[in-house]
């Protein structure tokens, strides 16, 4: 890896960088509402977003929401052109220190054909909840 890249919080001036990295890694989806005021909810009511950036662009996150019981995490990513590289490694352990510091579990999702995350995931001791499936409604009326 050439340029430089920092582990670091999220700021606000972020969000357009980030966005850009959620649609060209596919976590991103206008439905989920992910708008710079959600984050914001998430960060105000304990979460955490951990961002790498790479010259002032975001090249990989890790979105970690708490719901005062357990942490989330969400929309964990790497640019196409960086992954295999450890980058997603990195987050991983970021998100985990903070379950850490917080005596918390964390959860997250994956979606099923997805190896390489599931790899990762599997390695820092995440397992499927047997018997239980993800459902949503996206609706808010």
């Amino acid at each position: 890896m050439s340029e430089a890249i920092e582990l670091r919080d999220y700021v606000e001036g972020d969000y357009v960088s980030l966005v850009e990295l959620w649609a060209s890694t596919g976590v991103g989806n206008p439905a989920r509402g992910d708008t710079a005021e959600s984050i914001q909810r998430t960060l105000d009511q304990g979460g955490r977003l951990v961002v790498l950036d790479s010259e002032g662009w975001i090249v990989g996150s890790a979105w970690l929401t708490d719901d005062g019981r357990r942490l989330y995490l969400h929309h964990m990513a790497v640019a196409p052109s960086l992954q295999g590289k450890g980058l997603g490694r990195m987050l991983m352990n970021a998100a985990m220190d903070t379950a850490r510091e917080r005596g918390m579990q964390m959860k997250l999702e994956v979606h099923r054909d997805n190896g390489r995350a599931r790899a990762l995931y599997e390695s820092c001791d995440f397992a499927p909840l047997e018997g239980y499936d993800t459902m949503i409604r996206r609706r808010v009326d």
